[in-house]
């Protein structure tokens, strides 16, 4: 059987490549089979005589159709959501998006964080802790008016994985944690390969392009935003709110950073703090970040707000700003491991950024390095 070796967390695992080839000659023999190659590494297999797929993850673990939930549609989306909402986690399963989606009306996220709790642990709440492949599709219209936390396409994600998946459009306000893709994700969540065009707004604090709060290695990898991001209160990035022992690499933001508060702003073209063991490298911001009280700009950076008691362990490397983008200047804090450059320069860190990054030679993003899957 394909894959016949299991790991803890559900999913069964193929060594190599070798070995791949090798089982699927035992199992499948002289059957047609179809491959769908994902452009992250990932592939859908079907066996054409018996219509049974796998999935093989980009790791090489592989899920078989049993374990797999194809979404064709909106209704499908919602159905997937509620099921999610009521319980389901989907661990050991993968979610595969067939199909650009246009939301209608106001969207209620996947998973629950319930305004009232602290700890996203708590029995009342609601995670997903599959793998929800978006195949490179779209959703459109992302529309989010809440005066609760925990908001974005998923609310909360514990050792899941959201990938390839990017929100084309849309308007997402709440009251706090909120991200384009995640609004919470925690405990080895991964987010790879995404995007976030829609404008977010918060009254409080913790909001990202990408997610509004990461903690617990979690991963948030080869994703960028260029949506706008304004908080009434703090803790903004252009990739993640807060990042707490947790890791960005490879991501990058464009749009407009804004603090509201007549109290302190903590806001980051990346991410607006650091908390313990974290990571930021080879990741840039061509945006302005700005806080509307410019007395209260200590903590407005570039790339990072704060380091707020950072690990001994953090690495803060290989990171790029545009130059005069912090109220009209460089700002106070350009931390270690993060560099001005002018915009032909920046235009040209691709060399530097590592495999990850290419040149913007069709202008999608204005000249400024673009990721290797777009």
């Amino acid at each position: 059987m394909i894959g016949s070796t299991t790991k803890n967390n559900g999913y069964s695992e193929i060594v190599d490549k070798e070995s791949l080839e090798e089982e699927l000659k035992n199992e499948f023999g002289s059957e047609e089979l179809e491959l769908e190659p994902i452009k992250d590494g990932s592939f859908v297999l079907t066996v054409k005589d018996t219509n049974r797929k796998y999935y093989i993850n980009s790791d090489k673990t592989v899920i078989s159709s049993e374990n797999i939930l194809e979404i064709n549609n909106i209704e499908e989306l919602k159905t997937f959501r509620d099921d999610v909402n009521n319980g389901n986690t989907y661990e050991g399963k993968v979610v595969l998006l067939t199909t650009d989606i246009t939301l209608d009306g106001e969207w209620i996220p996947i998973g629950k964080y319930n305004n009232t709790s602290t700890n996203p642990d708590d029995v009342i709440n609601r995670c997903f802790k599959g793998i929800f492949d978006g195949k490179f599709h779209k959703i459109n219209n992302l529309s989010i008016n809440s005066t609760e936390k925990a908001k974005g396409l998923f609310a909360l994600v514990k050792d899941g994985t959201v990938k390839n998946i990017g929100i084309e459009s849309g308007n997402i306000s709440g009251y706090s944690t909120v991200g384009g893709l995640v609004g919470y994700a925690y405990d080895d969540a991964k987010i790879t390969n995404c995007y976030n065009k829609a404008t977010i707004i918060i009254t409080d604090r913790y909001a990202g392009g990408i997610v509004g709060y990461a903690k617990n290695n979690v991963s948030i990898e080869n994703c960028y935003n260029t949506g706008t991001i304004t908080t009434e209160l703090s803790s903004i990035g252009g990739i993640c709110g807060e990042l707490n022992n947790s890791k960005i690499s490879n991501c990058y933001n464009m749009e407009n950073i804004t603090g509201m508060a007549t109290e302190a702003n903590f806001l980051g073209g990346v991410t607006s703090n650091i908390v313990g063991n974290c990571t930021i490298i080879n990741s840039y911001s061509a945006a302005t970040v700005s806080s509307i009280n410019q007395s209260l700009s200590t903590y407005t950076g570039a790339i990072i707000g704060r380091v707020d008691d950072a690990d001994i362990s953090t690495i803060i490397e290989n990171n790029y700003f545009l130059e005069n983008t912090v109220n009209g200047g460089n700002g106070i804090n350009v931390i270690e491991g993060t560099k001005s450059k002018s915009s032909d320069e920046m235009k040209e860190i691709y060399n530097i950024l590592g495999n990850k990054f290419k040149e913007d030679t069709n202008i999608i993003n204005n000249g400024y390095p673009i990721l290797f899957w777009q």
